[in-house]
């Protein structure tokens, strides 16, 4: 019996020489190796970049984020600063695309000296450790892979989990849309989530008619407060 030397060559997306389109495509070949990095070419243009993909069809790498009722229609400049005096406290966001594969957009931690947070302008700086993308960033993203849902997920250790994930109907999409910047017009937040229930333990969830604000004005069922390039974070 011949023992053939194992190959990056067999698993695509393992490393930089032989990146996979999306995680998804990682997902359906069968090459995946479980949640973590992996190397992805959305343009198919020979110059792949480094990801984080959660490889389950929930799951996802635990960030520490906790918002009570009154700090969610705060800016999110000021939730910030708010944040920074909490310890241990981050959020993450993923994409999703038809049938499975979650890539990992956005992901802050707060309350460690070591977790600096870098704007990227561009989809290419999701290979970042601590990042969160602008609006262009994901609209660029998007343009590139069809990823139809968001999922959202916020935990605070020995304290409550927010975990939702955009719902497949319309209302739905027009939250991608949102976050994409394929319109400016901010969408209902009731009706466009659903919750994941396995560790969705939030208060938060049960109050979305009073997410939001529009023109100055608050509780109005809208996710985002009407900002530009930084709606996403």
């Amino acid at each position: 019996m011949i023992i053939l030397p194992f190959s990056y060559a067999d698993k695509r997306g393992w490393d930089s020489a032989h990146p996979a389109f999306s995680c998804k495509k990682i997902l359906d070949s069968g090459h995946s190796k479980g949640d973590g990095e992996y190397w992805i070419d959305p343009e198919k243009s020979g110059n792949p970049l480094k990801v984080y993909c959660d490889k389950s069809r929930y799951g996802g790498k635990r960030m520490d984020f906790f918002l009570r009722h009154e700090d969610f229609n705060r800016s999110m400049f000021d939730l910030v600063q708010l944040l920074l005096e909490r310890s241990g406290l981050g959020y993450s966001y993923y994409v999703c695309f038809i049938l499975g594969g979650w890539l990992l957009v956005s992901n802050v931690e707060f309350g460690s000296p070591s977790s600096k947070v870098s704007v990227e302008t561009s989809y290419r700086g999701i290979g970042k450790s601590h990042m969160v993308l602008q609006k262009r960033a994901m609209k660029e993203l998007r343009r590139h892979l069809s990823f139809t849902q968001l999922r959202f997920h916020c935990h605070k250790k020995q304290g409550r989990t927010f975990h939702v994930v955009t719902a497949s109907n319309s209302s739905g999409e027009a939250v991608v849309q949102y976050f994409s910047g394929q319109t400016d017009e901010q969408p209902d937040a009731c009706g466009s989530f659903v919750r994941l229930k396995l560790d969705d333990n939030s208060k938060l969830a049960d109050i979305c008619k009073d997410w939001g604000q529009v023109s100055g004005e608050y509780f109005v069922g809208k996710w985002g407060h009407g900002e530009d390039q930084s709606r996403l974070y």
